[in-house]
């Protein structure tokens, strides 16, 4: 998906065809209905809104048009209920394409016998870690090179056309279309008129190139006659401006779009080309960018009576949405700019930059001594940051819990699922993360419960999304993100915000769920992110995560000195786990749940996630919270019952059924015991990596992985619905490997990488950078933004013969303290240390006697 956060995008394909388009507040990211015209039924129309074509002549030969993408219909080249291949033999699309991508970059290879060049994309939209203005810009760059591989002169043309798509769902306008020149550069910008301002879908959206007298352009056409046919006869397009025969006057005299007989959405395009005559074997670069500006983003609510029993919207002719709009929320780039132009004037200035340090974060990640294909599959999620975002003018954020091309499934910000997902955001914008946690603080009931999700109205409080109300698990949940959020980034201001409703969740877990006195939350059946195979009494995954959120609230209260509090969320902390071994433990792992002081008894389910609370502990990096021979046994359990070798890790098994639980016999209506969740699937591979069992980590990983290559979904996991959140969590495998934690600017680095050498990248909560080791030291070296450095601790083996000393570009950095414990020495820096892009602190085994 190329696009911004929270900006909408659109997604290019192995085909060159471009689908999904959400650029216009449109469902299912918004609340202007499904884009959708019904010129015919099962016609992939998307190929007509964006596509690129190569027009060519040999020297004293015919000339000829290729289109950039595969012929998947018979109609193409932006003619619906056309056939090109009749009326224009001389036009076709070209017979193959190579594609490979790494978010945010996807770059294609167009070949066809009858070509005499090479034709390459690079398309990508700007993805900077920490930095959330030019990640959320509304904004792809599509740059192609063009060899010619023949000794004759050669004239190519290569055009980008784009469907005018403004106000797509109103009758009774008319289009326009502008042309601006200026520095080199021209674009078209199209909108409409006679339709509000303030309507949802109403904006504008264009295409420009970059260059001189070498941009043409034909602005205003839609059939057959006269655009394709000019192709045929001239190299460019003749800057001409045929808008003003795309309107007419209706019977009230208003001005309307001339439909020409058909849907008055198709009969408007404009295109924009790069034109030049090509020596022996020259090359030529075109070079496009497209934006938009649809600031009348619309917050919505659907009702109960316009669900079904499942809780899914209802939306029986397939356009129109079924929902109730709340107010005007925005964009985020609304912050920075007031209109189209400054959009195009922005992006234009700094490309470079945004594609340099766009570049740099992804050859950053992928320089780690990691395998490929975990690197792959961690980029592979970051994807979900453009599909399923929402970032309001407010600053506002959250992610679709799913998402597919003709529905939103379940709220934003699903609590259940962000604790998993949010890896990923923490890691890369800490201030959407927060900024999450912020609008779920402010949904919060005045009783302290915690809503399951966010509708698509940030700012209201709508409990009961999605039919969900009162899970136990959600309070605890919410706990665990605040206090992680607030250990990663150190960000004081937060936390004293954020601590009188982490404190209010706390107190209605223990007044309203602890059913039995014992301070645990209890289960009553279907009430967690499992929600379709019941739970009694103590429940591992939820009494983990409870363990979790007081082991962390304990250590946050001294922080906001309240030393009796401290004290009394250890305590429950510490009772909880005694819980746990003598209750849930059966020897093995620790069973599914059991209802001690009730009548369902012992349940024996051994889960992937009974221990989930352990893995949220050590992605806050407060560390083990469990024994490490239990947490071992649980996981060769866990991998003996469920993990199905070289396909998936399931999610839940049961002794008396060690193949397959029986659904068949049941009344529940989802298989969710059988089958793997993706982010669950991350989540434990990353878990098992913390605990040094690293191989089996990285097969979970590597079936993953192979699983949706082979499914052709590589950038749409599953589960409820696509594009889902949950597998975000492929960002905590990063961590593990690197054994990496920042708690208040405290680092800690547990390689599992033996090498005598190697790179691990990192992203910090004010930067990104690279733990690197090589013969001579060990650099902790900034890759973006600053590193600030209170304490650096690594295995004490990293730190040499215990002489080392620890330099940056200052000079011998102070150290204040050395602890070693647990085959780990700290040092704790005499002050904070500061690193810049570039520069590094290195351990050097020289100097300085360790003590």
């Amino acid at each position: 998906m190329l696009g911004g956060i929270g900006a909408g995008g659109v997604e290019i394909r192995k085909d060159g065809q471009f689908y999904n388009w959400s650029i216009l507040n449109n469902y299912p990211n918004g609340s202007a209905p499904i884009l959708h015209f019904p010129t015919r039924p099962n016609s992939p129309e998307e190929n007509s809104y964006l596509f690129f074509m190569v027009r060519y002549q040999v020297e004293g030969q015919q000339p000829q048009i290729k289109l950039l993408q595969l012929n998947n219909d018979i109609a193409y080249g932006g003619l619906l209920n056309e056939a090109p291949i009749y009326y224009f033999p001389w036009m076709s699309s070209v017979d193959q394409i190579e594609y490979s991508a790494r978010f945010p970059f996807a770059d294609l290879t167009f070949s066809d016998e009858d070509m005499p060049f090479e034709v390459k994309l690079e398309s990508y939209a700007p993805f900077i870690p920490h930095d959330v203005k030019n990640s959320s810009l509304p904004a792809i760059d599509f740059n192609f090179e063009l060899k010619s591989k023949i000794d004759k002169p050669l004239s190519v043309s290569i055009i980008a056309t784009q469907r005018n798509l403004v106000a797509y769902d109103t009758p009774n306008k008319y289009f326009t279309v502008d042309i601006v020149k200026k520095d080199g550069v021209k674009y078209f910008k199209q909108s409409v008129g006679n339709v509000s301002e303030e309507h949802d879908s109403f904006g504008q959206m264009g295409l420009g190139a970059i260059g001189g007298d070498e941009v043409s352009y034909y602005l205003g056409w839609s059939h057959r006659h006269p655009f394709l046919e000019r192709l045929l006869t001239q190299n460019d397009l003749g800057n001409i401006d045929d808008s003003k025969n795309r309107n007419k006057l209706n019977k009230a005299g208003e001005k309307i779009a001339w439909t020409g007989g058909g849907d008055n959405n198709q009969v408007f395009k404009s295109s924009i080309a790069v034109s030049k005559t090509l020596k022996a074997k020259e090359q030529m670069g075109a070079h496009f960018f497209m934006n938009w500006y649809f600031p009348n983003a619309i917050g919505w609510v659907s009702s109960k009576k316009e669900r079904g029993n499942d809780g899914l919207i209802k939306d029986p002719k397939g356009y129109q949405l079924p929902i109730k709009k709340t107010s005007r929320v925005g964009h985020y780039y609304e912050n920075s700019f007031e209109n189209y132009d400054q959009v195009v004037d922005y992006f234009v200035a700094n490309n470079k930059s945004l594609k340099e340090r766009s570049k740099a974060f992804v050859d950053d990640m992928y320089r780690s001594d990691v395998e490929q294909y975990i690197l792959d599959q961690i980029n592979s999620q970051l994807n979900t940051f453009v599909t399923s975002s929402q970032l309001d003018k407010e600053g506002r954020f959250a992610i679709r819990e799913g998402l597919t091309n003709n529905q939103s499934w379940g709220p934003f910000a699903t609590s259940d699922v962000s604790l998993y997902g949010s890896a990923s955001i923490i890691a890369l914008f800490p201030e959407l993360q927060k900024n999450m946690m912020r609008c779920h603080a402010h949904a919060q009931t005045p009783d302290g419960e915690i809503n399951h999700g966010l509708g698509a109205d940030l700012g209201l409080n709508q409990n009961g999304t999605f039919g969900v109300y009162e899970r136990v698990d959600l309070a605890p949940n919410f706990i665990q993100l605040v206090l992680r959020d607030y250990l990663f980034t150190n960000d004081k201001a937060y936390i004293k915000e954020m601590w009188p409703s982490v404190k209010k969740a706390i107190d209605y877990v223990l007044r309203e769920k602890d059913l039995d006195g014992d301070q645990m939350p209890d289960m009553e059946g279907i009430m967690c992110s499992y929600d379709n195979f019941p739970m009694y009494g103590l429940a591992s995954y939820i009494t983990t995560q409870w363990i979790s959120a007081m082991s962390m609230a304990a250590i946050v209260a001294e922080d906001m000195g309240e030393s009796k509090n401290a004290k009394k969320y250890k305590k429950i902390a510490d009772k909880g786990i005694k819980l746990m071994d003598k209750y849930l433990w059966n020897g093995n792992y620790y069973r599914l749940a059991n209802d001690y002081h009730g009548d369902k008894g012992k349940d024996e389910g051994c889960l992937t996630d009974q221990l989930f609370g352990q893995w949220v502990a050590y992605e806050a990096g407060v560390g083990r919270l469990f024994e490490k021979e239990k947490v071992h046994s649980a996981m060769r359990s866990i991998l003996s019952y469920s993990y199905i070798e070289n396909d998936y890790l399931r999610n839940c098994t049961w002794p008396e059924h060690p193949k397959f639980f029986p659904m068949a016999e049941t009344n529940l209506w989802v298989d969710q015991a059988n089958t793997p969740w993706t982010g669950v699937e991350l989540a434990f591979a990353s878990f098992l990596i913390r605990e040094g069992m690293v191989e089996e980590g990285k097969q979970i990983v590597k079936s993953i992985d192979d699983r949706y290559r082979k499914a052709g979904l590589y950038w749409d996991h599953q589960e409820f619905g696509g594009h889902y959140y949950r597998p975000m969590s492929a960002w905590s495998v990063l961590n593990a490997l690197a054994g990496y934690n920042l708690v208040k600017d405290h680092y800690t680095f547990a390689p599992k990488n033996h090498e005598e050498s190697y790179n691990l990248f990192f992203s910090a909560n004010t930067g990104t950078g690279a733990l690197i080791k090589d013969h001579q030291a060990v650099n902790v070296e900034a890759y973006s933004g600053t590193l600030q450095l209170a304490s650096l601790t690594l295995p004490t083996t990293l730190w040499q013969k215990k002489n080392n000393l620890i330099t940056t570009k200052e000079g011998a950095v102070k150290v204040k303290k050395w602890i070693e414990k647990d085959g780990m020495t700290t040092a704790i820096f005499d002050q904070v240390i500061e690193l810049e892009k570039g520069e590094n602190l290195m351990i050097n085994p020289n100097a300085v006697t360790l003590n």
